[in-house]
């Protein structure tokens, strides 16, 4: 009997350590990253807006990871995430460059960035290490008066 509750426990360590050996790749791969989703939505007027309307980022914990903006588009129809002095961080003919985020998505489509937190990082120090606010909006759909949302950096 002693040998089954041996064997048993024996058995459940190597699954546990197939389950951690298998998953490690996986997670080198994808690694970990604080991923935060703005969902496009039609308001009246033919306008739109990006939900949420503010988001708040604090350096000293959420750049430990990549930080990558998803962008969910329910509607049907096409819209735009604009952010100006915002940067995504893309690779193009195999160097990492950062590029203003403009994101284009289809109807009922999601599609995703990875903000570049060098340039976010840098923009705080040439404020004096405060807070820096990005605006962002549609800008296909976007009443004159709409201010949009906001991402605010901070500690």
């Amino acid at each position: 009997m002693n040998w089954v509750r041996r064997s048993s426990a024996h058995l459940v360590v190597i699954y546990l350590g197939l389950a951690v050996s298998t998953g490690s790749p996986v997670m080198a791969l994808t690694g970990w990253a604080k991923e935060i989703a703005f969902v496009a939505r039609d308001v009246e007027d033919q306008q739109a807006v990006w939900l949420p309307g503010e988001i708040i980022i604090h350096r000293s914990t959420d750049f430990r990871e990549p930080l990558i903006f998803r962008f969910d588009n329910p509607t049907v129809r096409t819209h735009v995430f604009e952010a100006p002095g915002l940067f995504e961080s893309v690779e193009e003919n195999g160097l990492q460059i950062a590029r203003p985020v403009r994101i284009t998505i289809p109807p009922e489509g999601t599609e995703q960035s990875v903000i570049d937190r060098n340039r976010m990082a840098s923009d705080a120090i040439a404020v004096g290490g405060g807070t820096v606010t990005y605006r962002f909006y549609c800008p296909l759909h976007r009443a004159d008066a709409d201010l949009g949302g906001r991402i605010v950096v901070g500690q």
